[in-house]
């Protein structure tokens, strides 16, 4: 296992080993938060044409609109490349990535930052110029959290015994103690991101609204597959926070009304169907909501994610608070 910095000068083409281009690769991500020139990153793609490619330059070009909404000036990228998985063959490599990604910026005069950890498989193909990379893709089902050494975390007995009474900061330092790591007290699930919040609301106070139907309340019984919907489903918890519940969730009109502790969900291909939910665990100096999730695990990414592999112009959103 091989673990490294991304920050590897780049060397003439005819002469790179078949590691070069994926180092560089994800050099230049930090460039381009940067300085926003996307021609040198793609040097290092096989076909500058094929599908994967284009979809990675409207993601960045959407970073950079992003940034200028958000009036960022962007100080600094840091990348850490951990290889899980590399299998060299003839004519080809194929390798499994994890990237941590750690962006710094200034927005009125303040600094910010925020974090990704996402999973990455790669395929490397050998011409006569040397490697290039042939394809690059977000693999959501690989688990990139870190082993972590606290203990489970529960709620002081006060704020369980409050009957639903939500302790906003208990819930986001739930979300920031574990926004990159597995708690061994839950199911890890595949698609994490939905069980994440859920655990999230429960460390702030919320109490479970227990069933004996998973179609029904929101709970977890802590064995194989006893939890609700609501609990791990994203469609399930938009549909039991849109419904009131035992949290006492209102819908409110736009993400200024949120705060701290509040929820955000996702429809990305705007056909009624909620894909992802996210937790508010900070505000930018415009007042903006800053959120933490799982799945691609992330912390203080702006809320409304358009620059995520999984947004689309028919995104919705719709924005949770609740009664504290």
């Amino acid at each position: 296992m091989m673990e490294r910095d991304a920050c590897e000068g780049t060397v003439p083409m005819e002469n790179r080993s078949w590691r070069q281009p994926v180092t560089n690769w994800f050099r230049g991500w930090n460039q381009l938060w940067v300085e926003g020139e996307p021609d040198r990153l793609f040097d290092w793609v096989l076909n500058g044409e094929a599908d994967w490619v284009q979809r990675e330059r409207d993601r960045w070009s959407r970073v950079r609109e992003q940034q200028r909404k958000r009036e960022l000036k962007p100080i600094k990228g840091e990348t850490r490349i951990r290889v899980i998985r590399e299998e060299k063959r003839a004519e080809d490599v194929e390798m499994q990535l994890v990237i941590h990604q750690r962006f710094l910026y200034k927005q009125l005069d303040q600094l910010g930052e925020q974090e990704e950890v996402q999973g990455y498989r790669l395929r490397l193909t050998e011409s006569g110029e040397g490697w290039s990379i042939s394809q690059c893709q977000l693999d959501e089902e690989m688990d990139t959290d870190v082993d972590q050494l606290w203990t489970y975390y529960q709620p002081p007995e006060e704020s369980r015994l409050t009957q639903g009474r939500y302790n906003r900061m208990r819930a986001v330092q739930y979300a920031e103690t574990w926004w990159n790591g597995a708690n061994p007290r839950y199911q890890k699930m595949s698609d994490d991101c939905t069980n994440f919040i859920s655990q999230c609301i429960h460390a702030g106070g919320i109490p479970m609204d227990f069933s004996g139907r998973r179609d029904r309340g929101w709970w977890y019984r802590g064995s194989w597959e006893n939890w609700s919907y609501s609990w791990t489903v994203a469609h399930g918890l938009e549909n039991y926070l849109s419904s009131g519940g035992a949290m006492g969730a209102q819908q409110v009109h736009s993400p200024q009304d949120l705060e701290l502790g509040d929820i955000i969900c996702y429809d990305w291909d705007g056909d009624g169907r909620w894909q992802h939910n996210t937790i508010v665990t900070a505000f930018d100096p415009m007042g903006m909501p800053l959120v933490n999730a799982h799945t691609v695990n992330s912390r203080h990414r702006y809320w409304d994610y358009r620059d995520s592999h999984a947004w689309t112009p028919r995104v919705k959103y719709r924005f949770y608070h609740l009664q504290g």
